[in-house]
């Protein structure tokens, strides 16, 4: 019995060592900023529709230092990390230096920015017991100075795509013909944009080209069955799109008739698609005889056969 108690008592060591070692292993040790140096804060972009990109954009941020707060050094975006690099004064005091941050709008189109205050608490502290070297220890709330802690600037993009589409109808209707188009980009006015976009269609016309450059009207051929489109258009943006005039067909776009063949719209947060159908349908076709003769055919046609009545008639009494 005593050897089995000492089996148990040995087993509870060694167990509540191993938690012990356990837990001094896994401890978080502190955070800091070494005095003079840099931290980073994080940039985030939510997107709304999948398969957009946000655009490239030198972000910035307005800094406000508080209660005397000595200035920050820089406040730089690297849009290959995507966070903001924060270079830190060197501090000569201990004490707790608070920086109010805002981000700058810099009016890119279909971009949101963060319109949160944020507060930045820097503490700056002895290292250790030696009191020989400061160090910093930063925190971004959301709000006020105690507000929530954050890890990053978020910022929304929005953004659809354009698709032109063609379809040829009618008995006269010529499916390989193609038709053409000028479609025209315009931006919001005092936003920014990229000059150019993508087309991401595969189109059967050579010329076709493969990128619409903003503000500048592009020739785009289509015929039956094909689709233009172009993708990752900042909501807000306008289009224009007018087709050339095309002889005996008529035009119809997205179920209306159109005699200026012309499409004008907004981007939204979603794809758009323009549906245009040209048709060329010239009736009854000529097989060489008119409705005009039909009567005089058919009246023709009844004294034919009186005819041949009578003639049969006296055949058949001369035979009696």
């Amino acid at each position: 019995m005593k050897k089995l108690f000492a089996i148990m008592l040995a087993l509870m060591l060694v167990l509540t060592m191993g938690s012990a070692l356990a837990q001094e292993v896994t401890e978080p040790t502190p955070k800091y900023v070494e005095n003079g140096e840099t931290f980073a804060i994080g940039k985030t972009y939510k997107t709304t529709n999948d398969g957009i990109t946000p655009p490239a954009e030198d972000l910035e941020l307005s800094v406000a230092p508080q209660g005397g707060a000595p200035a920050l050094e820089s406040v730089a975006y690297d849009a290959d990390s995507k966070k903001f690099t924060v270079d830190l004064p060197m501090y000569t005091n201990v004490g707790e230096y608070i920086y109010v941050i805002t981000e700058v709008d810099n009016k890119q189109g279909g971009v949101t920015y963060d319109t949160n205050t944020y507060y930045l608490k820097v503490t700056v502290a002895y290292k250790d017991d030696t009191y020989s070297k400061l160090v910093c220890y930063t925190a971004l709330h959301t709000g006020s100075v105690d507000g929530n802690k954050a890890d990053a600037i978020t910022n929304t993009y929005e953004a659809g795509s354009l698709s032109i589409s063609k379809a040829v109808t009618g008995n006269m209707g010529d499916k390989s013909k193609y038709f053409e188009f000028t479609v025209t980009l315009t931006g919001e006015e005092g936003k920014t944009y990229p000059q150019e976009y993508t087309v991401t269609s595969t189109t059967s016309n050579g010329n076709n080209p493969t990128t619409i450059e903003l503000g500048k009207p592009a020739t785009v051929y289509l015929r039956d069955g094909e689709t233009f489109t172009i993708e990752n258009l900042p909501k807000g943006m306008t289009y224009k799109v007018v087709e050339a005039e095309a002889e005996n067909y008529t035009t119809t776009i997205d179920g209306a008739s159109s005699t200026d063949r012309t499409a004008n719209g907004e981007i939204a947060n979603a794809d758009v698609t323009v549906k245009y159908v040209n048709d060329y349908d010239n009736g009854t076709i000529d097989t060489g005889i008119t409705t005009d003769n039909l009567p005089y055919i058919v009246l023709m046609g009844i004294v034919v056969l009186a005819g041949v009545a009578m003639i049969a008639k006296r055949r058949m009494a001369h035979n009696d």
